[in-house]
């Protein structure tokens, strides 16, 4: 029987997937005598998620809870872990947004290794596995392996592919190729793509998905030109957005967004239940997410939630707009008709009267 349970709540990503799939993959070596449980949640749902599963009989079999690329929103939320788990907690996040309230308990919140380095939760987890016992007994190529699925998923999450100038070019297209199969697939499928990747090394993983990849890059090169040609400008807040509405490749289109149109200040893209948000150093998002779509992330990369939904707002302005249309054609026609009638010659009309009268 297991010694430790423990509790992970993640996000729903692949930064979200990986961080606590990285547990699970050397867990025959580095955790034996430990059980992992793993839920995967939204943006802004974790305070929610973790209420609900504090109500629910199992919790009290969890020794440790470990929250992973996702900060609680609730200082509630942190008064429970203590007071239910003690010390036997920890937040594997680096959204910038949330800094502040790690800070108030950063005995429990990890931090990169390397301060230098720009981190994701994945990395987060890599650096902290690297201090536990037994990571020496992971072999060294077993090691090389997961470092450089590590290192491909911190670049994706954090832009780094797209803005490390340093990065290697095979590096750069390797972290938006497992980006891209990863939202391939549905999200109950996630974690088992997740793991076939840590299992089998992004190399051979790779070769074998090529021909998948080739097709998924020129999905998404068709995708991103036909909806970048439906975006608009316009100023909120004293800035100027780029703004699309876009329901897949929300960060793709968002980057490209601002290379096409370096005038604006940040990209806003909507998607039906969200926003995803980029700048080029313009505009804070992250300030700008969470103080607009109760959001957050970093400086040049965020995200929120929409109180509106622009799916039904796009279906009622069709109605509304076909209704109209309706309306014009109907008095248009009421307008030829009476036209018709008053230009008749009165002798002609009163024939036709004649002709079209009811026999009695």
């Amino acid at each position: 029987m297991a010694r430790r349970t423990i509790k992970l709540f993640s996000h729903n990503d692949l930064d979200g997937f990986g961080a606590p799939l990285l547990l699970k993959a050397v867990q025959p070596v580095m955790f034996d005598d430990t059980e992992f449980d793993m839920t995967n949640c939204g943006a802004g749902r974790i305070d929610d998620e973790f209420a609900r599963w504090m109500r629910t009989p199992e919790a009290s079999r969890f020794t440790d809870v470990y929250i992973m690329d996702m900060t609680p929103d609730s200082d509630y939320t942190f008064q429970q872990l203590n007071a239910n788990f003690a010390n036997h907690w920890l937040v594997f996040d680096h959204h910038e947004s949330e800094a502040a309230l790690r800070s108030k308990y950063a005995t429990n919140s990890v931090t990169a290794a390397d301060p230098t380095t720009n981190p994701s939760a994945t990395s987060l987890v890599w650096d902290w596995l690297q201090q536990q016992p037994h990571f020496a007994d992971l072999p060294s190529q077993r090691q090389d392996e997961l470092a450089y699925l590590v290192e491909l998923i911190r670049a994706y999450d954090t832009w780094d592919w797209q803005n490390d100038p340093d990065m290697d070019a095979a590096e750069r297209t390797a972290a938006d190729n497992l980006d891209q199969l990863f939202w391939f697939y549905p999200l109950q499928d996630s974690s088992s793509f997740v793991e076939g990747v840590l299992a089998a090394g992004w190399p051979k993983y790779e070769k074998a998905n090529h021909l998948l990849i080739h097709t998924l890059n020129e999905r998404r090169a068709k995708y991103l030109k036909s909806h970048l040609k439906d975006m608009i400008e316009t100023t909120i807040a004293g800035h100027r957005f780029g703004v699309v509405y876009a329901d897949d490749y929300k960060s793709e289109i968002a980057h490209e967004l601002l290379k096409q149109h370096p005038d604006v200040d940040a990209a806003l893209v909507v998607s039906p239940v969200s926003v995803s948000l980029r700048s080029n150093g313009k505009l804070d998002v992250a300030k700008f997410a969470e103080k607009y779509f109760n959001g957050g992330g970093h400086a040049d990369a965020a995200g929120g939630r929409l109180t509106v939904n622009p799916v039904q707002v796009g279906e009622q302005a069709v109605i509304d707009d076909l209704n109209q249309t309706v309306k014009n054609q109907q008095e248009e026609k009421q307008t030829t008709e009476s036209t018709l009638a008053d230009n008749l010659d009165p002798a002609v009309a009163a024939k036709m009267a004649a002709l079209f009268k009811k026999k009695d």
